[in-house]
């Protein structure tokens, strides 16, 4: 059962917590259409979400993440210090816990610690990664951990990470067009560190 504020672990902003030292979380500016409303905003339509449920059991730790049709995509386990995630016949990635955590994924991640695959910023206000030479940005808001392009541009939302009412069921709601840049993977991993309750760093 979660006791304490996952987005709060390794310094994150805490908005349960008045006394929290750290400040608030990354604001994304607001996208406003070209030319006062004269044209249409390119991103007027509504990204659309597909939902992946991660069983907790207790933890996230062991769970099983469901999709689409209640179809099983992985199964998660953890056994001597060593989490595996594995897909349906094949282990896929691994989270070894030490003092530095590492991890790495088939034909996803090269192996490293995991502090280096989700990077803490100087703020602590989001957590980055580099997924196929693209910046995304991990930040945590009141409702959960959302998913965002980093970079020059205005950000673009990816997926979202949130814990249900109950605490059984950690949530992932992602784009199609995170899909199609490689960040479904990423985003199982990222899951499971972001919601383990353990220091990464």
């Amino acid at each position: 059962m979660f006791v304490n504020n996952p987005y709060a672990q390794a310094g994150w902003h805490n908005p349960q917590n008045p006394n929290s030292i750290n400040g608030t979380p990354w604001n994304v500016a607001a996208r406003t259409p070209p030319t006062f409303g004269a044209l249409p905003s390119p991103d007027s339509r509504p990204p659309s979400f597909l939902t992946f449920e991660f069983s907790l059991n207790p933890t996230i730790f062991n769970s099983i993440v469901t999709g689409p049709k209640k179809n099983k995509y992985f199964e998660i386990s953890t056994a001597a210090g060593t989490t595996t995630i594995s897909k349906p016949g094949s282990q896929f990635a691994m989270i070894v816990w030490s003092q530095h955590p590492t991890v790495e994924a088939s034909g996803v991640l090269a192996r490293q610690r995991a502090t280096d695959f989700l990077r803490l910023s100087a703020d602590h206000s989001h957590r980055s990664m580099i997924i196929a030479g693209r910046n995304y940005a991990w930040v945590p808001r009141e409702s959960g951990i959302y998913l965002y392009s980093s970079g020059p541009n205005l950000p673009t939302e990816y997926a979202r990470l949130t814990l249900k009412a109950d605490a059984a069921k950690v949530v992932l709601e992602i784009t199609s067009e995170a899909f199609q840049a490689g960040l479904f993977e990423p985003c199982i991993i990222s899951a499971v560190l972001l919601f383990c309750e353990r220091s990464i760093d």
